[in-house]
């Protein structure tokens, strides 16, 4: 098969992690694969690998985004998939974030997202095919305390995804969610790190930043961005995708226990658990 007849697929975030594996598992599967980096380290590091067609952006610039969709669209001719995965987390309490921190957390994990979405539709439109995947979260069902930017930026993307899904289905282009679990990534480092001057201030929830720097914040026992990366395959894949794909049955279980219990209950075992409680 030659490039021309691959299908296209454009994958975003694909430095590390989730993004990384779904790009190579993408490309082994007969797709023409460009993936999109942040830094000049990760596209070097990607580029050895040689399987993918490696592009720099950060989904939180609006220009670069545009550029992005149409060198997309110049070199292969059209996406038949898009896979929003690129995003991050902020690690604090509510009234620990100022505007800019709220403001640069939607800008990666809603607005670029969207507008990758918005820039790809209508070339799917036009030949009446396309798969659109975005990487949601758990997070994006129920939102847990020192997270709430991070959730709530989840909560936006599951909101516009269902819509989309709606709108962009009889031009036959299927749009469905993927919500992860925990994942054995560098997630965790990098929601620390992007939160490092949060969790070192003088907060009155400085017990509880403590208690993350000292490895409160490990999700050791999640999924492996492999696995997540073959569920993103069998939505693009699948005959008829489904609106939402969980990664392991625990993932389901969770999210029917927290549709179940009252949101009293959930507040007083999330409050326990980040030892809440204890502050004040």
């Amino acid at each position: 098969m030659t490039s021309t007849d691959k299908p296209v697929a454009l994958v975003t975030g694909a430095s590390t992690g989730i993004g990384r594996a779904t790009a190579r598992l993408l490309a082994s599967s007969g797709y023409r694969v460009f993936a999109t980096v942040r830094t000049p380290e990760a596209e070097a590091s990607m580029r050895q690998e040689g399987a993918v067609e490696v592009v720099r952006l950060d989904v939180g610039d609006e220009a670069a985004v545009t550029r992005t969709v149409h060198e997309v669209l110049d070199r292969a001719g059209r996406v038949d998939a898009l896979v929003n995965n690129a995003g991050y987390a902020l690690v604090g309490a509510t009234e620990d974030l100022t505007r800019d921190r709220l403001r640069r957390q939607f800008e990666v994990n809603v607005f670029g997202a969207m507008q990758l979405c918005r820039e790809v539709l209508p070339s799917m439109r036009a030949r009446r095919s396309g798969r659109i995947v975005n990487v949601s979260s758990l997070a994006g069902r129920v939102s847990i305390p020192m997270m709430g930017a991070y959730c709530a930026s989840k909560f936006a993307v599951e909101a516009l995804t269902d819509a989309m899904r709606v709108e962009a289905k009889p031009f036959g282009v299927g749009v469905s969610l993927v919500e992860p679990g925990p994942v054995v990534t560098e997630f965790q480092r990098n929601a620390l790190k992007a939160s490092g001057d949060i969790l070192t201030s003088e907060s009155v929830y400085r017990s509880v930043y403590r208690a993350y720097l000292d490895g409160g914040f490990d999700l050791g026992r999640g999924a492996t961005a492999e696995r997540v990366a073959r569920v993103i395959r069998r939505a693009l894949t699948a005959r008829r995708p489904r609106s939402r794909y969980r990664v392991r049955f625990v993932d389901s279980v969770a999210t029917g226990f927290i549709q179940i219990t009252p949101r009293a209950a959930m507040d007083w075992v999330l409050a326990r658990w980040m030892a809440i409680d204890s502050v004040g």
